[in-house]
């Protein structure tokens, strides 16, 4: 049976690990770090609720197991129905070598926007969920990167010097393979019918890193009214792709309710060392942190976060972020699976708990 407290020796080896490895890359470019590099940005209230909302959409994923399912025309046990009553299950997938998730359709406005002037909406959400398998533990620890590039068709090319984590990357490709003819049907559907859309990718932990990996690949097929979430996502390339990717999504921008500049939300929770990883012992290839940081600084404990505690942190060094929460055998004073599966609820226990 698949069990989340497998991961915690992982867990703690990767943050002994992390010790061993310099958090940043010490550039003549970073040596001085300006005050308003350590900002915060209090979050619009539309967003805030609408984070809750992600994080279960998220959540359901993990109802999806080798022996469970979810219901149509969405029915699971974390209230799916109730929730999301004109919600519609279009696919789910379970693969020993992919990630899992599903793939759900709504014209319901859940997120509270602006209504569309043709008064009709599509909403495509992909949900794909986290570690919990042996198969899904070792593409985690495949720390070497390899060579990315995209197909330059919407989005500028990302270079020659842009890498990304193989193990990721490998999920990500089979993935795409695996739902993009279900995905795509969808938008296709939307524009036939004249129809406003928006893709919706959401993620937790493995989940996100390849959610992002699939927000540049549709991004890139012009697919821009699109909003890309994760939770828990660790490090997923060099200084080079990060910087691109930031770009191509709007990173440098405010997050902004009914808004599609900035397309991408990246939720970390206080301590979540998951985040900070993994760590490349060759020097020349360094994970690099995203300047997009939406941060929790909360307890472990609290899973509804004031809106006080939620905050932009608009650049990954920024001191008062995720960047401050790991001097040296930091470790040893937090639950680390608790608070990598505390992202404005407890992620990951559905099916689990009977």
């Amino acid at each position: 049976m698949e069990v989340w407290y497998m991961l915690f020796p992982l867990l703690l080896h990767l943050c002994i690990l992390a010790k061993s490895v310099t958090l940043y890359p010490i550039t003549d470019d970073n040596l001085v770090i300006i005050d308003s590099r350590n900002s915060i940005r209090s979050i619009d209230s539309e967003i805030y609720s609408n984070l809750y909302t992600y994080a279960h959409l998220i959540d359901i994923s993990y109802c999806i197991s080798e022996i469970n399912r979810i219901g149509e025309p969405f029915d699971c046990n974390l209230n799916c129905e109730k929730r999301f009553p004109n919600v519609s299950l279009v696919y789910q997938f379970y693969f020993d070598d992919s990630v899992t998730g599903y793939i759900a359709t709504t014209h319901s406005n859940i997120f509270n926007y602006n209504e569309t002037a043709s008064g009709s909406k599509k909403t495509v959400i992909v949900s794909l969920r986290g570690t919990r398998s042996i198969f899904d533990t070792m593409a985690d620890l495949k720390l070497d990167m390899i060579p990315y590039t995209n197909n330059g068709v919407k989005v500028p090319l990302c270079g020659h010097n842009c890498k990304v984590h193989r193990g990721f990357f490998d999920y990500y490709t089979r993935t795409l393979s695996l739902i993009h003819p279900y995905i795509i049907q969808e938008l296709r559907s939307a524009e036939e019918d004249d129809e406003d859309y928006e893709l919706l990718i959401l993620g937790h932990s493995l989940g996100g890193s390849v959610a992002y990996l699939l927000g540049l690949y549709y991004a890139d097929l012009g697919y821009d009214k699109m909003t890309l979430v994760t939770m828990g996502q660790p490090l997923l390339g060099n200084q080079e792709f990060v910087e691109w990717g930031d770009e191509v999504l709007g990173s440098r921008f405010e997050a902004k309710h009914n808004d599609f500049k900035r397309k991408f939300l990246r939720v970390i929770h206080k301590d979540d060392v998951v985040t900070t990883i993994p760590k490349d012992p060759n020097i020349f290839n360094h994970y690099y942190q995203f300047d997009n940081q939406i941060y929790l600084n909360s307890s472990e404990d609290d899973t509804r976060p004031m809106l006080s505690e939620v905050v932009d942190c608009l650049y990954g060094t920024n001191n008062q972020c995720i960047a401050k929460d790991f001097p040296l055998f930091a470790f040893a004073r937090h639950n680390y699976l608790r608070i990598h599966i505390t992202y404005f609820r407890r992620m990951g226990l559905c099916g689990l708990l009977g």
